[in-house]
């Protein structure tokens, strides 16, 4: 089993924020389908189950309030963190700083990022996307894309999984479930975990 080593200042640091964030008032927002994840200890699970090779990048998209996104770059690997939401510049900025060079945060809809132009070849989608089934199956078409993408495994809504069946270029597997109650405000419908790969080319 893989190792994930947490240093003292992401154990501090990351658990309970989103509890921390709720107890302020912080108000989500229903169009980003913005949901975040409570506990490091199902971070890691994500990760583990992803299986990504040591040292390969990382592309987390709605990287939210870093909890995920502080399990990956602990794990050693570089994390490029793409999140939408301006009102969490500084907090998942401040929560990455610790890890230097091997985290990138931009601010932005990842559909108007550069990825070809920051991804190492090989990289792997992991991320807990939107709670809306439709954004989510479109960013992860968008993100597919990228040649340099690899590989993905996603926290989604169920319906997600429907949607992205007829994408021709993508295998998509289920292989796991995560309760609602793992996330702040806690997730309106069943969700999914899924492992995405490319679909060979077929041979002449």
């Amino acid at each position: 089993m893989i190792k994930h080593p947490v240093t003292a200042l992401t154990v501090h640091e990351v658990v309970g924020a989103a509890d921390r964030f709720a107890a302020t008032g912080f108000q989500t927002r229903g169009d980003l389908g913005q949901h975040f994840l409570r506990t490091p200890e199902a971070a890691h699970a994500l990760l583990e189950r992803a299986g990504i090779p040591p040292g390969a990048q990382v592309l987390e998209v709605g990287a939210g309030l870093g909890t995920l996104s502080c399990t990956i770059a602990a794990a050693g690997h570089p994390i490029w963190a793409v999140e939408k939401d301006e009102r969490l510049r500084d907090h998942l900025t401040g929560r990455l700083a610790p890890f230097g060079e091997r985290a990138r945060v931009t601010f932005d809809d990842v559909r108007r990022v550069d990825l070809d132009g920051g991804l190492d070849p090989g990289s792997a989608l992991v991320a807990i996307m939107p709670f809306d089934a439709e954004l989510s199956a479109d960013l992860i078409r968008h993100v597919f894309t990228c040649s340099r993408v690899g590989y993905g495994l996603v926290v989604v809504p169920s319906a997600s999984a429907h949607l992205l069946a007829d994408a021709p270029a993508l295998v998509v597997e289920e292989v796991d479930g995560i309760a609602r109650s793992s996330f702040w405000p806690p997730a309106p419908t069943v969700l999914r975990v899924l492992a995405i790969g490319r679909r060979p080319a077929c041979s002449s």
